[in-house]
């Protein structure tokens, strides 16, 4: 299974947001299927990886929910706003602000 029919929203160009308003492109593709992002406004690069990706993926898929900007032993998907806010793009994740968590859109 190719990279991006696994993560059909993932490609070279696609922008996308975190939850606290700032903008992010995807500028690289990763072979294992993870990808680098940059902030548009800095230009300032992030990579996610595959693994956080897959860990996170299967988090979603057993049910939990991810407390915003926590690390995964505190429920979160990662501190940094950056790497939270590609993982739920790429996995299509649904914030709710009234829990203050993302969840699966499944």
């Amino acid at each position: 299974m190719t990279h991006s029919h696994t993560l059909p929203r993932v490609f070279i160009g696609a922008t996308y947001s975190s939850r606290t308003g700032s903008g992010y492109r995807i500028v690289a593709l990763d072979k294992k299927g993870g990808f680098t992002a940059e902030r548009i406004k800095t230009g300032k690069a992030v990579k996610i990886s595959a693994s956080l990706l897959r860990r996170v993926s299967a988090r979603a898929d057993a049910g939990e929910t991810f407390a915003y900007q926590r690390n995964a032993p505190q429920g979160g998907i990662s501190y940094t706003v950056a790497v939270e806010a590609g993982a739920v793009y790429a996995l299509g994740l649904i914030a709710d602000d009234a829990t203050r968590t993302h969840r699966s859109a499944r």
